[in-house]
């Protein structure tokens, strides 16, 4: 998904709000996951089926990433 040795966010797709975009580039990947999570499933409003769909993942998948970001 990169061109380079670096993933940044913008490789992922992933869009923040300007003044943002130095911070997430700084994060790990699982801490950009953790939070695109979080973000998912706030704006579902806690559904996870929802979130899980937006995100394009199986609920499975979704319970067993809330459960290695401790979000259960």
């Amino acid at each position: 998904m990169s061109a380079g040795p670096v993933v940044h966010a913008a490789d992922l797709g992933l869009r923040m709000p300007t003044g943002n975009t130095s911070r997430l580039e700084e994060m790990s990947l699982d801490e950009v996951e953790r939070h695109l999570i979080q973000r998912t499933l706030s704006r579902h409003d806690g559904n996870v089926s929802q979130a899980a769909k937006a995100l394009g993942l199986s609920r499975s998948a979704m319970y067993r990433r809330l459960q290695k970001h401790g979000l259960e």
